[in-house]
């Protein structure tokens, strides 16, 4: 298919100079998309004619600028035809990058990346946080790994990534890395982003994700039963750290905060009214606020650790890594027989405090701070005694609807009969 290029100026009436100018752009567009760039020219808007795209008259200045428009025309399609040549398939981005001197053929793509995880870095705390951080950090290592396995180099130009990158790394991943289906489909989401972005950038011009499916695997989410959380309740720690670990787990077993947004509660998210106890925050995750009343054990954790001062944490917790190895400690000397995380704690709300106890599935997903109730749904699993309850319920009301005991009588009556005979 024959590419439709077209190269446009104009004038941005709505950005006017001191000097009552305004500035002339260029507009580049390929096959139906576009990008503008700034000409670094100027002319007051009544010498401008939209019909040309020039400047009218045949003054100097004029002249010089329809001059200036015309070599910018001409290196802009020079640019088009070299890389239309070289590449074939190429975008508006691509022209424009070229124009501007920027030798995007050698771009690199873990150098790229790199670079990605540096400007991600210097918003942390800010709109990003460090969990994401380290995932896009283990992803280029296992990335640089996969260039080095399969091509023999440390890093690779962008314009040699072909149809067959995207399912190797995928392979890679699992097979040479020994990583499990939803690690490698997270990794892959991630490299996704990367590669999404060099696109926007200009230095891909194809979608090499194209067609390619990513699919995540259900799998079984731990959650602790009531007599489980009894136990751990009665558990005496043997030192402050497994103490603080084991409440602050409790804690958000009964509310369904995750680790990180516990970790950021201070006295301002607890809220007094008409003697009842709730906490409001915002969490980290989705920005979503959650309103969550605290029963009596969450609120008797709260007031053990309670602080007055709204800048210091309530519960000051290790890592979430050394979180996670306390706690499995803990689990085994409380004769629990369950490897955990902090995240099960979640799991435990939505399915054991929650769903278990008749609480409504768009409740839950309020309580979890969840913007999707589907996400509510992968955690709240059905558990045995809920099932039970459910079809005793359900088993009464149908023998009720459904009840002639004459003809119930006979059919017990001929099941006798026909035991007796045999």
């Amino acid at each position: 298919m024959r590419n439709t290029f077209k190269v446009l100026f104009y004038i941005k009436k709505t950005a006017p100079l001191r000097n009552g100018n305004v500035p002339i752009m260029g507009r580049i567009t390929i096959n139906g998309q576009c990008t503008q760039f700034a000409t670094q020219l100027s002319v007051q808007p009544e010498l401008w004619n939209v019909s040309f795209s020039c400047v009218m008259g045949r003054s100097a200045l004029a002249t010089r600028i329809n001059e200036q428009l015309t070599r910018i025309r001409l290196r802009i399609e020079l640019c088009y035809n070299r890389l239309s040549f070289e590449h074939g398939a190429i975008t508006p981005v691509m022209v424009k990058e070229a124009y501007r001197g920027l030798n995007f053929d050698q771009e690199m793509v873990v150098a790229f990346f790199k670079r990605h995880n540096e400007e991600f870095e210097q918003m942390i705390g800010i709109s990003r946080s460090k969990s994401t951080l380290y995932k896009y950090q283990c992803v280029c290592r296992h990335l640089e790994s996969y260039i080095m396995h399969r091509y023999g180099c440390r890093d690779l130009p962008f314009r040699k990534l072909d149809e067959k990158f995207v399912p190797g790394f995928h392979t890679f991943i699992l097979q040479e890395q020994c990583r499990k289906n939803n690690t490698g489909w997270v990794y892959m989401i991630a490299l996704k982003h990367i590669l999404s972005l060099a696109r926007s950038r200009g230095y891909m011009a194809k979608d090499l994700f194209a067609g390619y499916r990513l699919k995540s695997e259900s799998v079984f989410r731990n959650y602790l039963t009531i007599e489980e959380l009894n136990r751990l309740i009665r558990f005496q720690p043997r030192n402050r750290t497994m103490q603080i670990v084991r409440d602050a787990f409790l804690f958000s077993c009964l509310t369904g905060l995750s680790y990180i947004d516990i970790c950021g509660l201070t006295a301002d998210n607890v809220l007094k009214e008409t003697n009842r106890t709730w906490i409001r925050t915002k969490r980290r995750k989705t920005g979503a606020m959650v309103l969550i009343r605290l029963f009596a054990l969450p609120e008797a954790i709260l007031t053990r650790y309670a602080t007055v001062s709204a800048r210091i944490q309530i519960f000051e917790l290790p890592t979430n890594c050394w979180c996670n190895k306390c706690l499995n400690k803990i689990m085994s000397l409380a004769g629990i027989d369950k490897r955990v995380s902090f995240h099960t704690a979640r799991h435990t709300f939505a399915t054991t405090i929650t769903l278990s106890q008749g609480a409504a599935m768009e409740t839950i997903s309020r309580l979890l701070g969840h913007t999707n109730i589907r996400t509510t749904q992968i955690y709240a699993t059905v558990t045995r005694p809920r099932l039970d309850s459910e079809m005793e319920h359900l088993s009464k009301r149908i023998d009720t609807l459904c009840s002639d005991k004459a003809w119930l009588s006979t059919q017990h009556s001929g099941t006798k009969k026909c035991r007796n005979s045999l």
